[in-house]
């Protein structure tokens, strides 16, 4: 490799961590509006999963002396076409948009780099790159079954079709994923097409009874009655999961790592949901027997990032571990071991979560150029909990902090 090349792969690097951040967002700021349930938790991870690539991608550039890899030519770059991939008019679109269009680039420029690089000299590159290559392959494999099964009609592949045509004439107008040669200018959108983002109102699918408010908590002593409500509880968590994705999207301009963790905490409580879903059926239940609750991702949707984000980890989180404790200890004096390590688990993940809310609620604060201070936030949004959530047990446990 000689100093050319050496420039052109930091150039190429730095464009590749980029377009896995800023496609991550998109994806959580679509994420409410996806319909089929199991393509929610598959795109909470998918989005984990491209944090984690634009990790690695970035530390390796901290190794090629690059501290500062997001300049203004790479934005200028990635994030004109990822705000114009927002405006997709239907899920499938989104879908068909992000992954036949930027994932798949993304996984040729991995492989190009791959076979382009020196063996020995950039040998840790080409570690990771091999591995992220082969993710973007997994979840391109993923897109192409998903949009089999949801836009199997003829006027569904018409608009998958026509979108994904014009998502890659986007990328080949700025150069392709490396921006080789770009074009002075970005091809316009089909008719009619603008960004939905973004939403108010977080999407089921039709196997979904939907209904505004949350269920009200057993007694303790009800064993099975209580069992059930808490697992119930954890798959209403895909809320918060979505309210996650709105943050991860509508925030411009914080630290890479504010990025990173809001994609780890959203993935999160897809898990957490999955969690309470998998648990239901090893009681006897499947996720459909119940009504889904989806009016606290509404109202949470009234205010703006910062005070969601507080909203989350200052009050509900936080205030759910007397709840939690409470319930693990019955748990574990019932031997019922696979409920107690679950909640476990529960436990130490929101622990991680508050502490990230710690992290960077006076961040945002800041970034939003509000004047309150930090324990005026907190107040307000407990308040905002009380008067708002419709869950009882949220409601309960933010009074008697």
């Amino acid at each position: 490799m000689n100093p050319t090349d050496s420039k052109q792969r930091i150039a190429q690097l730095k464009l590749l961590q980029a377009w896995e951040t800023h496609t991550a967002r998109l994806l959580g700021g679509w994420l409410p509006a996806i319909r089929l349930w199991e393509a929610k938790h598959e795109i909470g991870l998918h989005l984990w999963q491209d944090l984690q690539s634009a990790r690695e991608l970035r530390t390796r550039l901290w190794e090629l002396r690059i501290n500062k890899p997001d300049t203004a030519s790479v934005k200028n770059t990635v994030l004109p076409v990822v705000k114009i991939l927002a405006s997709a008019q239907h899920d499938f679109e989104l879908i068909a948009g992000v992954y036949l269009g930027v994932k798949k680039a993304l996984a040729e420029a991995y492989r190009t780099y791959l076979s382009q690089t020196h063996q020995t000299w950039d040998a840790p590159s080409i570690y990771i790159l091999t591995r992220i290559a082969a993710q973007k392959e997994s979840q391109v494999e993923w897109a192409e079954a998903y949009l089999q099964q949801v836009a199997s009609a003829d006027s569904d592949q018409h608009l998958v079709q026509r979108w994904t045509s014009y998502v890659q004439d986007l990328i080949n107008s700025v150069g392709g994923i490396t921006a080789e040669n770009p074009a002075p200018e970005l091809p316009t959108p089909p008719p009619g097409y603008s960004s939905l983002l973004p939403f108010g109102e977080a999407k089921r699918d039709s196997r979904f009874k939907v209904q505004l408010h949350g269920f009200e908590r057993p007694p303790i002593e009800d064993e099975k009655a209580h069992t059930l409500w808490q697992f119930v509880s954890y798959t209403m968590e895909m809320q918060a999961a979505e309210t996650l994705g709105s943050v991860l999207w509508e925030v411009e301009g914080m630290d890479w790592e504010f990025y990173y963790d809001i994609a780890r905490h959203c993935y999160d409580e897809c898990r957490h949901c999955k969690m309470g879903e998998e648990r239901l059926r090893e009681l006897g239940h499947e996720l459909q027997e119940f009504p889904q609750f989806v009016g606290n991702y509404a109202w949470r949707q009234l205010y703006d990032p910062m005070r969601r984000y507080a909203i989350l980890t200052y009050i509900i989180e936080q205030d759910s571990f007397a709840l939690k404790h409470e319930t693990y200890k019955n748990y574990v004096q019932l031997n019922d071991n696979t409920s107690a390590e679950a909640v476990l688990y529960d436990i130490i993940d929101e622990t991680m979560h508050v502490r990230w809310g710690i992290k960077w609620v006076q961040k945002l604060i800041e970034h939003q150029k509000e004047s309150l201070s930090l324990d005026e936030a907190i107040s307000e949004c407990r308040q905002a909990v009380l008067d708002n959530s419709l869950a009882p047990a949220q409601r309960s446990s933010a009074k008697k902090t």
